[in-house]
């Protein structure tokens, strides 16, 4: 049985010379692997095994867990992502982050379009997207589970990132954020992608604002440890 779907593309590696395995998280199955044939007349879509490419497929269930595609198609074209450093880099790390961090057949067609929309948004703003991905991280983590709570915050608390509250005590540990950062932190919960973008954030707050959510991350995702294109990310700070 052939099923069509909306993906979002998060990897690909080679299977053959002329086939490759894809990973996607798909509208209606959730994460799956793939193989897709690419050669001849298809090998112009090789375009659309870019990370974070919104497509269509058809595909078949084979043997196992994997599917086969027997077509892929757009599902929307980017204005500005191709053409922009910066945005083409964003997509390439969320991209590894969804893939480190869902599991296997985690269908969830909310986290879908969340992640859609995250896209097409990251598409259409201006300014440094760096802002953006700032506010994607936590509401990504908020999808899973994994999101400081708020209702534990009051003036002058520190954000206490092994137990994902806010207290007056400091911590005993060393994996906490201070006060004056903590209230930042908290303006950052209560933001959506546009209103972020009009912040004016130094590129030291951005930096820091980073390593903190990756190091939360890290705290309670263990597969986010393995995240490669971090590295390449903070070459644009």
């Amino acid at each position: 049985m052939l099923i069509t779907t909306k993906a979002i593309v998060l990897n690909y590696i080679p299977y053959s010379d002329n086939k490759k395995i894809i990973t996607l998280f798909s509208n209606q199955q959730g994460l799956i692997s793939a193989i897709i044939r690419i050669s001849g007349r298809s090998y112009g879509k090789i375009s659309l095994l870019e990370p974070f490419s919104l497509v269509e497929v058809v595909v078949k269930k084979g043997n196992g867990s994997f599917f086969y595609v027997n077509d892929i198609l757009p599902h929307k074209i980017f204005a500005t992502i191709p053409f922009d450093t910066q945005k083409r880099v964003i997509t390439l790390f969320m991209a590894e982050v969804v893939y480190r961090t869902v599991r296997d057949y985690y269908q969830d067609t909310m986290l879908y379009d969340f992640l859609e929309d995250s896209i097409v948004a990251l598409d259409t703003l201006k300014g440094d997207m760096l802002k953006f991905l700032l506010v994607f991280l936590l509401e990504y983590g908020r999808r899973l589970g994994i999101y400081p709570n708020t209702e534990t915050y009051s003036d002058n608390s520190f954000f206490d990132m092994q137990d994902g509250v806010f207290d007056r005590q400091m911590p005993t540990h060393k994996l906490f954020v201070a006060p004056d950062e903590s209230r930042i932190l908290l303006n950052l919960l209560e933001m959506d992608y546009i209103s972020v973008m009009t912040q004016d954030y130094s590129k030291e707050q951005i930096n820091s604002f980073l390593n903190m959510i990756t190091q939360f991350f890290e705290l309670h995702l263990p597969d986010f440890r393995h995240i490669k294109s971090l590295d390449i990310l903070r070459q644009l700070i």
